[in-house]
């Protein structure tokens, strides 16, 4: 794949078998309970499934993060102060950005339908906050490897359950009418946002992309001080006191001294042991969570940004969607019309809000790499095909 194509159906559906892959690997107890799961537990966990994982994760690794290498090159002669200035500067343009996501979401005609769209993408990492951190927890690497632990142990609360980012985070959502159960919005989490989950669950995996790791977190935590602080105020604005921001005002208070912790107690000092080569994997994994940040972003702007209106106008063949099914989501490849021939349909398009219901002789156009999922009625004819060109 390439980043032009990266937001697409077939990358969608391999970032949900590496989220599944990454994720037998650490361990999800229901939270009511085992008993009326055991079965679906006892599958998930079985041995023949981690292995068939292990056989396809690499292809599927390369399929959906090989443009990385393209994308991200990093070149010339490096050494500590490099490193520094790099990573310096990076921040420094990060944090004084604009946050146009938040500015959409505060001007978006539903707010909260704008609002909930994030907070499904975030909840990818915010309902298992530091999971991936803790798979680079173990081994010998010297003193750095507690100060990573430092930073491990505030994510996890020091202990205390009510303090877990994790918990934090379920508060948020339950403050906002959101369900908190880890992948409840599994159909709305958008290809891009679900690539940049996995990729810390790749490079924390990986012994040899331990440095990349290093890199890419502490440019994450240098940055995230001031863009938690603006998401309250985003959330405020939308929710009013009704939201609970504690989740937002943690890190905008811990990600402060998280952000000096990685960089100079981790960052550099890696750097300075163990030289050109680590600093070169650091600063590549900056860049490389600075590009899928971007992808990211795009990507959720334009999900946020889509209000889909339903036409008169007869569909043209295509293909049929069968009532009854399972409900799926997918992403648009190129412009593609959904047509009601006959009954009625329903067009859901974010993990909150009413879905668009539409009926026969009626049609709803999807932009290219917009996520959707379609129902159709009980009884109904309904078709999906590609837009001609020039249609709205």
């Amino acid at each position: 794949m390439v980043e032009e194509d990266w937001v697409c159906d077939p990358g969608l559906m391999a970032n949900r078998l590496l989220m599944n892959f990454y994720e037998s690997g650490s361990l999800f107890l229901p939270s009511d309970g085992l008993a009326r799961q055991q079965a679906a537990f006892e599958d998930f966990y079985r041995t023949e499934a981690a292995q068939a994982a292990e056989l396809a994760r690499p292809e599927v690794e390369r399929f959906v993060f090989g443009f990385l290498d393209s994308a991200v090159r990093v070149t010339g002669q490096w050494d500590t102060d490099a490193l520094e200035a790099h990573v310096t500067a990076a921040i420094k343009e990060t944090t004084s950005a604009d946050r146009p996501v938040l500015r959409a979401i505060e001007e978006s005609p539903d707010p909260k339908r704008a609002a909930e769209t994030m907070i499904a993408q975030m909840a990818l990492d915010g309902l298992t906050e530091a999971t991936a951190m803790s798979q680079n927890l173990g081994g010998a690497f010297g003193a750095e490897q507690s100060e990573l632990f430092k930073i491990f142990i505030d994510e996890f609360g020091y202990g205390v359950f009510d303090a877990k980012h994790s918990t934090l985070f379920a508060e948020l959502a339950r403050s906002v009418g959101m369900n908190d159960q880890p992948h409840h919005y599994w159909y709305f989490y958008l290809p891009s946002w679900i690539a940049g989950n996995n990729y810390f669950y790749k490079v924390t995996r990986s012994r040899t992309d331990f440095f990349r790791y290093i890199g890419g977190m502490a440019f994450l935590e240098a940055t995230f001080a001031p863009s938690f602080a603006a998401m309250t105020k985003t959330f405020r604005s939308v929710y009013g006191d009704a939201v609970d921001t504690r989740y937002f005002d943690e890190h905008a208070h811990i990600d402060e001294h998280h952000g000096r912790m990685a960089v100079y107690d981790l960052l550099l000092p890696l750097g300075r042991k163990h030289g050109a080569y680590a600093i070169q994997e650091m600063v590549r994994g900056i860049e490389e969570v600075r590009l899928l940040g971007r992808i990211g972003d795009e990507d959720l702007l334009a999900q946020i940004a889509w209000r889909p209106e339903a036409i008169d106008a007869a569909g043209t063949g295509g293909e049929p969607l069968e009532p009854g099914g399972a409900f799926e989501t997918r992403v648009a490849d190129r412009d593609t019309v959904i047509a009601v021939v006959e009954g009625e349909a329903e067009l859901h398009w974010s993990p909150t809000g009413a879905p668009l219901r539409f009926g026969s002789g009626q049609s709803v156009r999807v932009p290219r790499g917009r996520l959707y999922g379609v129902v159709p009625g009980e009884g109904s004819a309904v078709t999906l095909s590609e837009a001609a060109e020039g249609t709205r």
